[in-house]
């Protein structure tokens, strides 16, 4: 089973942290019981110490909105497949 800190060896250090760090990792908002299950990606993350926030592309509805970072939590998993798939899946996107 691969763990956080595996992950963190293979990738690089703070790749997959439970906070977002970076562009491309897929999030959800904390705190919010009805929209918990709902992911987003990041498009890009602004780093400015506690105030740092990211620009959020939401994958249910498409739109892009601004949250602040120490309100959401990065779904590795997903996380992990996502930058999987577009290292090594079948695709044209590069």
């Amino acid at each position: 089973m691969l763990t956080t800190n595996i992950l963190a060896s293979i990738f690089g250090k703070n790749s997959y942290s439970m906070k977002p760090n970076r562009r491309g990792q897929i999030v959800k908002y904390q705190g919010l019981e009805e929209n918990f299950n709902q992911l987003y990606v990041i498009l890009d993350f602004i780093d400015n110490g506690i105030r740092s926030k990211a620009r959020l592309h939401d994958l249910k509805t498409g739109q892009v909105s601004m949250g602040f970072a120490k309100d959401l939590e990065v779904d590795e998993g997903q996380t992990f497949e996502l930058d999987y798939y577009l290292e090594h899946g079948d695709h044209d996107l590069f």
